[in-house]
């Protein structure tokens, strides 16, 4: 009997290949959005065999991928077909290899963005609704590097994320340089908690799919900085992990927006407190801390 079609794409995933690229060549940092993914990404691109492409699911990075299927639908309108999506996705890895030796001759390792919440952007027919997004299997199944940056502090993340949306401002290059974020913003209490226990979820997910994979490595936004710089034990762990010289920059090459008290930037601050005090005494999970 021919296989249904939920089971195809497994057969697909079986023929997949770099093109002459190889997957060491490659490195996926992935994350939630304010984990640490854009100043720890910036900071790998600071040594001299490392080219970053930033966020290749942002559509507003001209170098991502959504940029490159528009050049291949103006050449093949069936391009846009979800069929084609992994091979398309494929043939952008190589492109982005050919760009990064184009600018970096020394390019040794090409470092790739992805957030956990735009990773269902690239799909496929027949995808299970309970699995993850097809990127992450894609990322095993090429045998490309993955960095995965988690934060214990799950409130401060979603809040800090609620903050930068409301406010448009995300990184400290949009302030005057010395400057910090300023804005008091209103946070509804039910979805703070709905977003931490979908993270907590999220992190969980993510850490299952990977566990024994030898190119997978987890990182702690909590252990990035030591006195300000990147610490020396991250920095060691990175090179052993990518297989390159430690010559990274310590210091960050984006200011910190946020002060450590992070309800001091919401206007309903005591309701919020109340509101996850109640739920921590209710048993909910431990993620929730102020």
């Amino acid at each position: 009997m021919k296989a249904s079609g939920p089971t195809q794409p497994g057969r697909r995933r079986r023929k997949l290949k770099l093109n002459n690229v190889q997957p060491e060549n490659l490195c996926f940092v992935i994350g939630r959005p304010r984990s640490g993914t854009t100043v720890f990404r910036t900071m790998l691109q600071t040594h001299p065999d490392i080219w970053s492409l930033g966020e290749v699911l942002n559509e507003s990075n001209p170098g991502s991928y959504f940029h490159f299927l528009k050049r291949l639908q103006s050449d093949n309108r069936d391009a846009v077909l979800p069929s084609r999506a992994v091979a398309n996705f494929v043939d952008y890895l190589k492109w982005c290899r050919e760009t990064s030796i184009e600018h970096q001759p020394s390019n040794r390792l090409v470092v790739m963005d992805v957030k956990y919440d735009q990773a269902h952007l690239l799909c496929e027919p027949w995808w299970s609704l309970n699995s993850l997004p097809r990127i992450f299997s894609l990322m095993r199944e090429l045998g490309c590097k993955v960095i995965d940056i988690h934060r214990r502090d799950l409130v401060g993340l979603i809040i800090s994320n609620q903050i930068a949306m409301q406010t448009n401002i995300y990184h400290s290059n949009k302030l005057e340089p010395g400057g910090g974020q300023q804005a008091r913003v209103r946070i509804d209490p039910e979805r703070l908690l709905r977003e931490v226990s979908s993270t907590a979820k999220a992190y969980d997910k993510v850490s299952r799919h990977f566990r024994g994979y030898p190119e997978y490595l987890a990182v702690e936004y909590e252990e990035m900085f030591v006195n300000g710089e990147f610490s020396s034990s991250l920095i060691l762990r990175l090179s052993t992990f990518l297989g390159v010289s430690d010559q990274f920059e310590r210091e960050p090459q984006l200011n910190k927006l946020l002060v450590d008290d992070i309800f001091s930037y919401i206007e309903n601050g005591d309701e919020v407190r109340e509101h996850l005090a109640r739920h921590s005494a209710a048993g909910r999970p431990r993620q929730v801390t102020a």
